[in-house]
C-alpha cells in the first residue's frame, strides 16, 4: 500500500475537485468516517472548497496549534471579519448553577470583551480568579454588538482547554458549528480530540478535514476513514498528506492502534498534537510525560492523572502545570505523596528546596515536616513551604498542600509568636478553630485585629463577630491617618464597610478616609483609566460579564496579594453594585489573607 501512495496524489486532489463541485449534495456516512444514525443514513454539511487566494501547505510535520493563528488566512483583517457570526449562546453554566446570565455583556463594547476575554486569566492555582473565570467562560451569553476579530466561542473554548477543563471544552464545541470561520473550526477540534467526544470527531462538526490539506486535517482525515472502514479513501487521503511532504511516522502505528486495537506503545512523537493524544486514548495506551512535555496543559494534564506513567513522570507533568489550577490541590498531593525521597535531601529539606521547582519543592517540605517532632523546625519547613521560596502570592495553594502539617502544630507562645502567615493560611484552608489557637493571647496590634476581622468574614458566628466589633474600635482609636496607620488597616476597615459588617461610627468613617489614600504595593498600581471603565460597568445593566473580566483583569493571574489597598477595595465594591456579593467576599477573605502577613 505505502508504495503505491505516490502515484494516488494526482487522484487524491482529483478526487477533492470532484468533491468540491459536488458540494450540493452530502456525502454518505461512509464517506466522512461518522456513524450511520438508526433510521438511515447520515447527512452532513455541504463541502466548501479551499479558497483559491489559500497559502500552501505546510512542507513539515504537523506542530501543535498556536492559539490565535489562524494558518489558512495569514491575511485576515478586523474588517474582513467583521460580519462574523458567534453563533448562539452556548455554556454549562446557567444562572441557577452560578452562571452570570444570557446578558452579561449585551450592552457591552464588542472590542472591549474580545480583548479582555482573551487576557482572562483562567490559567492561575488562584481560588478566587480561577472561580471567577470558569463562571465567565461557562456561562451560556449572546453576544454584544460590534465588528470582531474572533468569534467569542472560540475564545472561550480556547481558554478552557488551556485552563484543563476539556470536559467542558469539549461540551460546547459539541454545541455548535461556525461555517467559514477556520480559526473556530481548528479550536473546536482541538477540544473535542482532548475530551475525546468519539461521536462528534469525525461528525460534521469538523467536515473542515475533507476539504483542508493542512496536514492536522488530513491527519483527521485518515482516522475517520480509517474508523470507517473506508480504505480506499483513507489511502487517497494518505496520498495528499503524502504530497504535503510532511512527516509523522507515529502517526500510521497510532492509527492501527485506535482502530485495530493492537496497542502497540508509542515510543516518541515528533511533533504531537490533540490527534495524537486523542489516538494514544484511543488505544488504550498512557499519555506519557514525554510526549506530554511537547504540549500544553490538558496533555499535561492526562499524563499527570495517568496511573501507568511512573510517580516520577506524573510529578514532572503535574509541575509543568501546578500554577495553572488544571489539578486540584488534592490531586498534586497524592502525586506528591507517591514520590520516593532519599533521607540524605530531607535531612537538609530547606536548603535542597531552594534548589528544586514549585511542585518538588512543596513535596519536599511537606515530607521533611511530616516526619519532624520538633515544633519549632516544623514550623520553619511549613514558612518555607508556605512563601513557596520567596512568592508568597501562591498562599492559597500552598495553604492546601501543607494543611495537615499546619494542622498537626500545637501553637504555644514560642511557636505562635513573629509567624501570623500560618493562621491565615488554615483560614485559607477552612481550618478557623485552629488558626484562632495561633492569636490566643496575642497583643494587641494590626496583625490580631485585622485577623480577627478576617475570620469573622470567612466564618461568622457570635464569637466572630464580638471580636471583629472590638477589632473596629480598636482601629478607630489607633489607626487615624495622623498615626501613620499600615495597608492592613485600611484593607480590614474597607472591606468591612463594603461588604456591609455593622461598624461603630467612627470605624466606618475611618474606613472611607484610609480607602481615599494611595496605597503602595509589591505590584503594578492600575492606572486610574481601568478602574474609571469598571465603574462604568458597574453601573450600567447587561454589563456584569464586563464587570467580572475587569476585575479579573486588574486582579491578574497571582491574585489579589500584590494589589494595592485601596484597589481591592474598590473592586471589592464594584462586585457588590454589579450583584455579584459573594464574589465580593472571595475577594475580600482572600486579599485579607494574603496581604495581612
Amino acid at each position: 500500500m505505502t508504495s503505491s501512495r505516490t502515484s494516488l496524489v494526482l487522484a487524491a486532489f482529483l478526487a477533492l475537485a470532484v468533491a468540491a463541485a459536488a458540494q450540493d449534495q452530502p456525502p454518505p456516512a461512509a464517506a466522512t468516517g461518522a456513524p450511520t444514525p438508526l433510521g438511515g443514513p447520515a447527512t452532513a454539511a455541504p463541502e466548501t472548497p479551499p479558497a483559491d487566494d489559500q497559502p500552501p501547505a505546510a512542507s513539515t510535520a504537523p506542530v501543535e496549534y498556536k492559539p490565535g493563528i489562524v494558518p489558512t488566512q495569514s491575511a485576515v483583517t478586523q474588517s474582513d471579519l467583521s460580519g462574523l457570526v458567534d453563533g448562539p449562546p452556548v455554556g454549562t453554566l446557567d444562572e441557577s448553577q452560578g452562571g452570570l446570565g444570557q446578558s452579561m455583556w449585551v450592552n457591552s463594547p464588542r472590542e472591549a470583551i474580545e480583548d479582555l476575554l482573551g487576557r482572562i486569566p483562567f490559567v492561575s492555582a488562584d481560588p478566587f480568579v480561577r472561580s471567577l473565570s470558569r463562571r465567565v467562560l461557562l456561562t451560556p451569553s449572546d453576544a454584544p454588538e460590534g465588528s470582531a476579530k474572533r468569534a467569542l466561542v472560540t475564545i472561550r473554548i480556547e481558554k478552557l482547554v488551556q485552563g484543563g477543563l476539556i470536559e467542558d471544552a469539549g461540551t460546547i464545541a459539541a454545541s455548535l458549528h461556525l461555517d467559514n470561520d477556520p480559526d473556530f473550526a481548528r479550536v473546536q477540534a482541538d477540544a473535542l480530540l482532548y475530551a475525546g467526544r468519539d461521536k462528534d470527531v469525525c461528525s460534521d462538526l469538523t467536515g473542515t478535514r475533507l476539504t483542508s490539506p493542512d496536514p492536522f486535517w488530513l491527519e483527521l482525515r485518515i482516522y475517520c476513514f480509517a474508523a470507517g472502514g473506508d480504505s480506499d479513501s483513507a489511502d487517497l487521503a494518505r496520498a495528499a498528506l503524502d504530497g504535503t511532504g510532511a512527516k509523522d511516522p507515529a502517526f500510521e502505528g497510532l492509527v492501527a492502534d485506535a482502530t485495530g486495537g493492537a496497542k502497540k506503545p508509542v515510543t516518541a512523537i515528533d511533533h504531537p498534537t490533540a490527534l495524537h493524544i486523542y489516538l494514544l486514548r484511543k488505544a488504550g495506551l498512557p499519555v506519557t510525560n514525554a510526549i506530554a512535555a511537547k504540549l500544553g496543559t490538558a496533555a499535561n494534564l492526562l499524563a499527570a492523572r495517568d496511573g501507568r506513567n511512573a510517580p516520577a513522570d506524573r510529578l514532572a507533568a503535574a509541575s509543568r502545570i501546578a500554577a495553572t489550577g488544571a489539578l486540584s490541590n488534592a490531586e498534586l498531593l497524592a502525586i506528591l505523596n507517591m514520590q520516593a525521597i532519599p533521607a540524605k535531601d530531607l535531612a537538609q529539606a530547606q536548603a535542597n528546596a531552594a534548589k528544586l521547582t514549585f511542585l518538588p519543592a512543596q513535596g519536599l517540605l511537606h515530607r521533611a515536616a511530616l516526619l519532624e517532632s520538633r515544633p519549632p523546625v516544623k514550623t520553619d519547613l511549613l514558612l518555607a513551604a508556605l512563601t513557596a521560596g520567596g512568592h508568597p502570592d501562591r498562599l492559597p495553594q500552598t495553604a492546601a498542600l501543607q494543611g495537615d502539617v499546619a494542622l498537626a502544630i500545637k501553637p504555644d507562645a514560642i511557636v505562635a509568636k513573629g509567624r501570623p502567615l500560618v493562621p491565615h493560611a488554615l483560614v485559607l484552608n477552612g481550618k478557623f478553630d485552629a488558626a484562632a489557637a495561633w492569636f490566643a493571647g496575642a497583643a494587641d496590634g494590626d496583625d490580631l485585629h485585622a485577623f480577627q476581622i478576617l475570620i469573622d468574614f470567612a466564618a461568622p458566628s457570635a464569637t466572630h463577630d464580638a471580636a471583629a466589633q472590638a477589632a473596629y474600635a480598636w482601629f478607630a482609636a489607633n489607626a487615624q491617618p495622623q498615626k501613620s496607620p499600615d495597608a492592613q488597616a485600611a484593607l480590614a476597615l474597607g472591606l468591612a464597610d463594603v461588604l456591609g459588617r455593622p461598624m461603630p461610627p467612627a470605624a466606618r468613617s475611618l474606613a472611607a478616609n484610609l480607602e481615599a489614600m494611595h496605597w503602595p504595593s509589591a505590584g503594578p498600581r492600575p492606572d486610574a483609566g481601568e478602574i474609571r471603565k469598571l465603574e462604568e460597568a458597574a453601573s450600567q445593566p447587561g454589563r456584569k460579564g464586563e464587570v467580572a473580566l475587569r476585575v479579573l483583569d486588574i486582579v491578574g493571574a497571582n491574585g489579589p496579594g500584590n494589589l494595592p489597598a485601596d484597589v481591592t477595595i474598590e473592586c471589592a465594591r464594584v462586585l457588590v453594585q454589579a450583584g455579584l456579593p459573594n464574589e465580593a467576599k472571595a475577594l475580600a477573605i482572600e486579599a485579607l489573607a494574603m496581604q495581612g502577613p
